[in-house]
Order: structure tokens, then sequence, then C-alpha cells
């Protein structure tokens, strides 16, 4: 994917101005919408869909706090990186999920909402502190600890996505 930072000609950074990317993005599709390119070549119309696409996925990239921090760090370092392959040495935090995991686990078997409110607020403060965590590295341009970072943050995002499905769970009874 070309360099989402670029397309949009905004300066690679953590912080955005998300007023401004809206604005960029709107503009980009209305030139590239389908009515201004009737009177094109197939080949021409085609090549704005891809365009359109390619505009759309860089905004999902720098709507997404973890997927931006990690297109500035490849944009750094020229490398790409494979989520899949990843495995975190952080013993530390592996035995935080396997906590907060077993937290959720009994909340969910007690259907203790009050409990489930608490333990997503300190999630949550924990994510923000964590972004905030992730812009000082990318500002210091510290990428390994960065990457490791995101790490994190992936598995809190998706620990906050859990913790709204027991929630969903909770309050159909």
């Amino acid at each position: 994917m070309l360099n989402p930072f670029s397309l949009f000609d905004l300066p690679v950074q953590f912080s955005l101005d998300s007023s401004l990317l809206s604005e960029r993005y709107l503009a980009l599709q209305k030139s590239l919408h389908p009515d201004n390119f009737v009177t094109h070549s197939v080949q021409e119309q085609r090549l704005a869909m891809q365009k359109s696409a390619e505009i759309n996925d860089a905004l999902q990239v720098l709507k997404d706090p973890i997927l931006r921090a990690e297109a500035i760090i490849q944009y750094h370092t020229n490398k790409e990186q494979d989520i899949e392959k990843k495995s975190t040495n952080d013993v530390a935090f592996l035995m935080q999920q396997m906590e907060w995991r077993e937290r959720l686990e009994e909340i969910e078997l007690t259907k203790d909402e009050n409990e489930l409110s608490i333990f997503s607020s300190e999630i949550e403060n924990i994510q923000h502190s964590t972004l905030m965590q992730l812009e000082n590295e990318l500002n210091a341009q510290q990428w390994s600890q960065a990457l490791s970072t995101t790490d994190r943050l992936r598995f809190i995002k998706k620990l906050l996505q859990e913790i709204e499905q027991v929630e969903e769970k909770l309050f159909d009874y």
C-alpha cells in the first residue's frame, strides 16, 4: 500500500487532525466519483475505482491508532510487520493478559454488572495511557518499543471487545 500519510498530504506523525483528515478524504473521493468518469475510457474508470479503494484503505489505517502507528514504523524502518508471526517476549504482559481474562471470566460467571463496569473503566484507562506511551515512543523514534506497545494495544482492543460482548450478554437477561 502507498504511504497513507502522503496520500492525504499529512505529516507522518501519530497525532492527526481528524477534521483535516475528513476534509481531505471527502475531496479525494469527490474527485474520483464515478460521475466524473462517465465519458472516460473503461481503463480510466477502473483506475479511478482502484484509487478510491486505496483511499478508503488508507483512511482506515489513519483512523486506527494501532494501524497508524505501524504505518509510521514501517515508513521509518522500511520493515513490514507480519502480525501472524509475532509472538511477544513480554512475560509480564502475558501474565497480565491471563489475569485480565480470568477476571473477565469470573465477572461473566457471577453476572456482576458493577464489577464489569469497573473492569471496563480500568481497561479503558490502561488503553488511554498506553496510547500516550505509544505516541511518546514514536516521537522519540523508539521503533522496537513502539512495535511492542502496538502489540499490547492490539490485545487491549480485543479485550475491550470481549468486555462489550459480556456486557451485551448480561443486559440481555
